[in-house]
């Protein structure tokens, strides 16, 4: 094996650790993202419909650009985090299958029966 070879293998960046980080940092942008949009459709709508007179409030401030912003941070990170969460508490679902229950059930009763 060439040095430049071993060299890329032994490659810190590219261990088994590095490479799930990478996995989670990326579904964690993703779920987060997912959250954005979700924030961007309904800041829209809201601002669209004028709910609560939010628009016409805006618009009659000379600080509008400042309230409109805080109005989609605050969408962003409550629509956002709840994305995330939502994808965090759904990687375990499948040990509250009942398939996966029955497996165990099955496979510890034949191991009891040897």
């Amino acid at each position: 094996m060439t040095d430049q070879k071993r060299d890329q293998h032994e490659d810190p960046r590219n261990s088994q650790a590095a490479r799930e980080a990478r996995s989670i940092v990326k579904f964690m942008i993703e779920h987060t993202a997912y959250g954005g949009f979700g924030a961007l459709v309904f800041g829209a709508l809201v601002l669209f419909f004028d709910i609560g007179g939010i628009y016409s409030l805006a618009m009659a401030s000379r600080d509008a650009p400042i309230f409109i912003f805080l109005l989609f941070f605050g969408l962003f990170v409550t629509f956002g985090g709840i994305s995330l969460g939502i994808g965090i508490m759904t990687l375990g679902g499948f040990s509250d299958d009942d398939r996966y229950r029955d497996e165990r059930t099955r496979n510890r009763n034949d191991r009891d029966r040897k």
